[in-house]
């Protein structure tokens, strides 16, 4: 169950508001996932995940369970050196993506990648349901990578480290934001 702490949290972080609201639905279990649509009397040929085709289609199966997701989130966590146990309930997957010995801002950037990864895992979903696009982990990941670095690059006062700073050393560039 979600906390009015964690709408706080997200309401403010520096991001796209589209990807802040699509994570807000998430978190209130209001995303149009197939078994939402389901439950809802939507008439469905399938209520399987596009993305890796072995579980029914729930929000928390699509980011948190299924195979495609875990791998995003296991190149996230190699990518900034950080091993966490993760969660499946979705409130608190997101209360637990913390840097460990980090500021709360820069914790607060850490949770903007959050978004940004459940924002890429839902756009490339919807890319594989509707335009027939091929499911590739790496390509949420390295597209969440650059959506991170824009979204402190525009929306973050004294962000000045280059992309290719941002690529092999994030950790190193929240921390200079503090």
């Amino acid at each position: 169950m979600q906390t009015f702490e964690e709408f706080q949290v997200l309401w403010n972080l520096k991001i796209a508001p589209s990807a802040a609201v699509c994570a807000w639905r998430l978190l209130l279990d209001r995303l149009p996932t197939r078994d939402n649509l389901a439950k809802r009397g939507m008439q469905l040929t399938s209520v399987r995940c596009p993305m890796c085709q072995e579980g029914v289609e729930t929000a928390q199966h699509l980011f948190t369970t299924c195979k495609v997701a875990q791998k995003v989130w296991d190149l996230c966590e190699r990518w900034v050196g950080n091993v966490a146990v993760r969660h499946n309930a979705i409130t608190i997957h997101f209360q637990s993506f913390h840097l460990v010995s980090q500021s709360q801002r820069a914790n607060r950037t850490w949770k903007g990648i959050w978004v940004a990864i459940v924002s890429k895992i839902w756009r490339h979903r919807n890319n594989v349901v509707f335009k027939g696009g091929v499911v590739d982990y790496e390509e949420i990941f390295c597209s969440t990578q650059l959506k991170g670095w824009l979204w402190l690059k525009y929306k973050v006062t004294g962000t000045s480290f280059s992309y290719s700073d941002w690529h092999f050393s994030p950790v190193s560039c929240i921390q200079s934001l503090v």
